[in-house]
C-alpha cells in the first residue's frame, strides 16, 4: 500500500501556517451521513478525527471501497456515500478556497496523491477479488494487506489490530456477514491466523497465508467444511 500521508507534517511547517483559515469545523456523530451521493456540496474536507466509510450501494448490497482517517483529504462530490463510523471532526471548505490553499502550500497535493493511490488500489483489489478469488482468498488477502502495512513482528508471527467488525470486513470484500464469519473461522481453525478478543490477530505464517491467498495450496489444505466457499 502507498505510504499514508501525514498532514501534520505539512501544517507544522512554515508554509502550512494558517492553512485552515477559511475552513469550517464540522462535527458528525457515529452513523451520520457526510455525503449521500446525490446533491452533495462541491467542496473538500480534511479528516481531523474519527473514521469515515466510503462506499456504494447496489441492489440489496453495500460495497465498502475504503476508509478515511485523520489526515486524509477528500471531496464531497465523488458520487460515493460517506458515513461517519465513529464520532468524527472535519474541516470543510469550497473548491475555490481549497485551490488557493494549494497554491500557497503545494505540499498538500501529496495528500491528494496519497489518498487517491490508496483508493485506486483498494478499488482494484475489490474488483480483482470479486472476479477471481473465493471468499477465503479475499479474507486472506485482506489480512496479508493489513499485516504488510500495519503488522508488527512477534515471537509467534505478525500481530495486528483490526478495528473492524465482521460485517465491515464483509462489506470490504464483497460478501455477507455469515459467509465471512464462517470463512474466517475456517482460516483460524486451519492455523493460518489466530485471534485474541475481537480485534487482535496474529498471522502465524505470513508466506503460507500469502501463498494460500493466491490460491496455490493443494485443495485438501484449502477447504472449508470439505469444499470451497463460492464467491457471492
Amino acid at each position: 500500500m502507498p505510504p499514508r500521508f501525514n498532514i501534520a507534517d505539512v501544517l507544522t511547517s512554515p508554509s502550512g501556517e494558517g492553512f485552515f483559515n477559511g475552513f469550517n469545523v464540522r462535527k458528525h456523530d457515529k452513523g451520520s451521513m457526510i455525503c449521500t451521493g446525490e446533491g452533495d456540496e462541491n467542496g473538500v474536507f480534511v479528516v481531523m478525527g474519527g473514521r469515515l466509510k466510503v462506499y456504494l450501494v447496489g441492489d440489496e448490497r453495500e460495497m465498502t471501497l475504503f476508509y478515511l482517517v485523520p489526515g486524509d483529504i477528500f471531496c464531497m462530490h465523488s458520487g460515493c456515500l460517506i458515513e461517519a463510523v465513529e464520532k468524527s471532526e472535519l474541516r470543510f471548505t469550497d473548491i475555490r478556497t481549497f485551490s488557493k490553499k494549494l497554491e500557497q502550500c503545494p505540499a498538500i497535493a501529496f495528500g491528494l496523491v496519497s489518498i487517491l493511490g490508496r483508493a485506486i488500489m483498494s478499488c482494484m483489489r475489490t474488483i480483482e477479488d470479486l472476479m477471481f478469488h473465493d471468499i477465503k482468498q479475499r479474507i486472506a488477502w485482506f489480512f496479508v494487506d493489513r499485516a504488510s502495512s500495519e503488522g508488527k513482528a512477534s515471537g509467534t508471527g505478525i500481530t495486528l489490530s483490526v478495528e473492524l467488525t465482521i460485517e465491515e470486513i464483509a462489506n470490504l470484500i464483497g460478501s455477507s456477514r455469515q459467509t465471512t464469519s464462517t470463512a474466517l473461522n475456517s482460516l483460524i481453525k486451519e492455523g493460518y491466523i489466530s485471534r485474541k478478543g475481537r480485534t487482535d490477530y496474529t498471522i502465524l505464517d505470513m508466506p503460507r497465508l500469502t501463498t494460500a491467498a493466491a490460491g496455490r495450496l493443494p485443495a485438501e489444505e484449502w477447504s472449508s467444511v470439505g469444499k470451497k466457499i463460492r464467491p457471492v
